[in-house]
Protein backbone atom coordinates (compact mmCIF):
# COMPACT_ATOMS: atom_id res chain seq x y z
CA UNK A 1 0.00 0.00 0.00
CA UNK A 2 1.05 3.76 -0.47
CA UNK A 3 0.81 5.90 1.85
CA UNK A 4 -0.04 9.21 0.71
CA UNK A 5 -1.10 12.76 2.51
CA UNK A 6 -2.94 15.77 0.80
CA UNK A 7 -3.18 18.99 2.21
CA UNK A 8 -6.23 21.21 1.41
CA UNK A 9 -6.41 25.11 1.80
CA UNK A 10 -10.11 26.72 1.91
CA UNK A 11 -10.94 30.41 2.27
CA UNK A 12 -11.11 31.62 5.86
CA UNK A 13 -14.72 33.25 5.01
CA UNK A 14 -16.51 30.11 4.03
CA UNK A 15 -19.26 28.70 6.06
CA UNK A 16 -19.44 26.27 8.73
CA UNK A 17 -21.74 24.27 6.69
CA UNK A 18 -20.08 24.64 3.95
CA UNK A 19 -16.55 23.92 5.35
CA UNK A 20 -17.90 20.69 6.73
CA UNK A 21 -19.38 19.57 3.45
CA UNK A 22 -16.25 19.97 1.59
CA UNK A 23 -14.63 17.81 4.34
CA UNK A 24 -16.68 15.09 4.57
CA UNK A 25 -17.32 15.48 0.52
CA UNK A 26 -13.66 15.19 -0.25
CA UNK A 27 -13.22 12.00 2.70
CA UNK A 28 -16.08 9.93 1.56
CA UNK A 29 -14.73 10.18 -2.26
CA UNK A 30 -11.57 9.21 -1.04
CA UNK A 31 -13.11 6.75 0.44
CA UNK A 32 -15.64 5.29 -1.47
CA UNK A 33 -14.69 6.71 -5.26
CA UNK A 34 -11.01 6.60 -5.23
CA UNK A 35 -10.17 3.52 -3.01
CA UNK A 36 -8.00 5.40 -0.37
CA UNK A 37 -8.26 3.11 2.77
CA UNK A 38 -7.40 4.49 6.45
CA UNK A 39 -8.38 8.04 5.79
CA UNK A 40 -7.48 10.11 8.86
CA UNK A 41 -8.94 14.07 8.51
CA UNK A 42 -7.16 16.36 10.47
CA UNK A 43 -8.51 20.09 10.51
CA UNK A 44 -5.57 22.66 11.40
CA UNK A 45 -7.97 25.36 11.21
CA UNK A 46 -6.84 28.84 10.25
CA UNK A 47 -3.68 29.92 9.75
CA UNK A 48 -1.98 33.04 8.34
CA UNK A 49 -0.73 32.42 5.01
CA UNK A 50 3.32 33.51 4.11
CA UNK A 51 1.65 35.38 0.91
CA UNK A 52 -2.13 36.72 -0.20
CA UNK A 53 -3.78 33.89 -2.27
CA UNK A 54 -7.09 35.47 -3.71
CA UNK A 55 -6.40 38.48 -1.73
CA UNK A 56 -6.87 36.56 1.91
CA UNK A 57 -4.04 36.81 4.33
CA UNK A 58 -5.19 33.43 6.29
CA UNK A 59 -6.85 29.64 4.85
CA UNK A 60 -8.55 27.07 6.62
CA UNK A 61 -6.01 23.99 6.61
CA UNK A 62 -7.52 20.18 6.44
CA UNK A 63 -5.14 17.26 6.27
CA UNK A 64 -6.09 13.93 4.58
CA UNK A 65 -3.81 10.42 5.32
CA UNK A 66 -5.08 7.71 3.43
CA UNK A 67 -3.20 4.27 1.87
CA UNK A 68 -3.88 3.13 -1.35
CA UNK A 69 -3.21 1.19 -4.50
CA UNK A 70 -5.35 2.85 -7.34
CA UNK A 71 -3.16 4.40 -9.91
CA UNK A 72 -5.87 6.96 -10.23
CA UNK A 73 -6.53 7.60 -6.80
CA UNK A 74 -4.31 10.84 -6.32
CA UNK A 75 -4.69 12.41 -10.11
CA UNK A 76 -8.98 11.92 -9.69
CA UNK A 77 -8.40 13.25 -6.28
CA UNK A 78 -6.28 16.40 -7.50
CA UNK A 79 -8.82 16.89 -10.58
CA UNK A 80 -11.53 16.94 -8.07
CA UNK A 81 -10.09 19.88 -5.42
CA UNK A 82 -9.32 21.77 -9.07
CA UNK A 83 -12.71 21.97 -10.36
CA UNK A 84 -14.26 23.16 -6.33
CA UNK A 85 -14.17 26.73 -5.89
CA UNK A 86 -13.89 26.42 -2.74
CA UNK A 87 -10.35 25.07 -2.77
CA UNK A 88 -7.73 27.81 -2.77
CA UNK A 89 -4.50 25.66 -3.49
CA UNK A 90 -3.76 21.74 -2.40
CA UNK A 91 -0.75 19.68 -2.50
CA UNK A 92 -0.44 15.64 -2.09
CA UNK A 93 2.61 13.89 -0.84
CA UNK A 94 3.59 10.45 -0.88
CA UNK A 95 4.40 9.33 2.26
CA UNK A 96 6.20 5.47 2.03
CA UNK A 97 8.78 7.76 -0.11
CA UNK A 98 9.32 9.94 2.56
CA UNK A 99 10.08 7.05 5.23
CA UNK A 100 12.11 5.32 3.16
CA UNK A 101 14.46 8.30 2.93
CA UNK A 102 14.43 9.06 6.29
CA UNK A 103 15.30 5.29 7.66
CA UNK A 104 18.34 5.65 5.06
CA UNK A 105 19.43 8.73 6.47
CA UNK A 106 19.36 7.64 9.85
CA UNK A 107 20.90 4.29 8.71
CA UNK A 108 24.00 6.31 7.13
CA UNK A 109 24.21 8.31 10.33
CA UNK A 110 24.46 5.32 12.35
CA UNK A 111 27.09 3.94 9.92
CA UNK A 112 29.26 7.26 10.13
CA UNK A 113 29.65 7.46 14.21
CA UNK A 114 30.06 3.90 13.98
CA UNK A 115 33.10 4.21 11.28
CA UNK A 116 34.04 7.20 12.89
CA UNK A 117 34.04 5.85 16.31
CA UNK A 118 36.00 2.98 15.39
CA UNK A 119 38.68 5.45 13.77
CA UNK A 120 39.15 7.38 17.18
CA UNK A 121 42.88 6.03 18.49
CA UNK A 122 42.91 5.53 22.33
CA UNK A 123 44.31 8.40 23.77
CA UNK A 124 46.31 6.01 26.68
CA UNK A 125 47.96 4.24 23.56
CA UNK A 126 48.75 7.67 21.86
CA UNK A 127 50.24 9.45 24.75
CA UNK A 128 52.13 6.63 26.83
CA UNK A 129 52.39 5.68 30.01
CA UNK A 130 53.22 8.58 32.39
CA UNK A 131 56.68 6.37 33.42
CA UNK A 132 58.36 7.07 30.69
CA UNK A 133 57.72 11.24 31.07
CA UNK A 134 61.63 12.08 33.16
Amino acid sequence: MKQYETTVLTPPNLAESELEALVTGVERELGERFGGQKVVVNRWGKKTLAYPIRKFTEGYYVLYEYESDSENCVSGLEARLRLNENVMRFLTVRRDEERKAEEKMRERSAKRRKHQEAEEPDTAETFGDDEDIE
